[in-house]
């Protein structure tokens, strides 16, 4: 029997795993603090290196983007050391809000499970919006969060809802939308 051929990967997997190499990169930045980053490490680094495929409008200028909270805030210190500008990537101002607030200053929003009742009036204001809106809960993709974490055997991946990003007035590269997953039908 002859030996098995060793192939590359497929190109989907190659830009996956360069993403994932972006994100552990981005994290080895940070203060030691486990040889193990954690789960919201894992995707801060994701929300920062999504920075990278997305056009904001009007963004030429811009050197800080806004990444809004609403929920219970489950980052930490996760966040903290994407604040500063890094190269080509804007600098990142995080913020938590209330329900009730006003989204327009936001180009980034996550929407934690907490905020699960808000989820529709947050989808409604990203149509046209120029916002990203993600989130890691279950259906939240099908629901029209733009992307939304999932975790899957100690793994973090992420969904894309290619119709609500082309709803949205941002420019998503293909590289990108070509990383995520289509929402699982509920």
């Amino acid at each position: 029997m002859p030996a098995p051929v060793n192939r590359p990967p497929p190109r989907r997997q190659r830009r996956y795993a360069a993403l994932c190499l972006a994100a552990a990169l981005a994290l080895n930045a940070a203060p030691a603090r486990s040889a193990t980053p954690t789960e919201y490490e894992i995707k801060a680094a994701f929300i920062r290196h999504f920075t990278q495929y997305v056009e904001w409008p009007a963004q030429a200028e811009r050197t800080r983007l806004r990444l809004c909270i609403l929920g219970k805030e489950p980052f930490g210190a996760a966040l903290d050391v994407f604040r500063a500008h890094q190269g080509k990537e804007p600098g990142l101002d995080v913020a938590q809000i209330e329900p009730n607030a006003d989204l327009r200053g936001c180009q980034m929003l996550f929407v934690a499970a907490s905020a699960e009742k808000y989820l529709g009036r947050v989808v409604a204001q990203a149509v046209g919006a120029g916002m990203l809106t993600i989130a890691d809960s279950e259906g939240f993709g099908q629901r029209g969060i733009m992307i939304n974490f999932v975790t899957e055997n100690n793994r973090v991946y992420f969904e894309i809802n290619l119709n609500a990003i082309l709803g949205s007035g941002l420019e998503v590269s293909s590289k990108l939308l070509s990383l995520g997953r289509k929402p699982a039908a509920e």
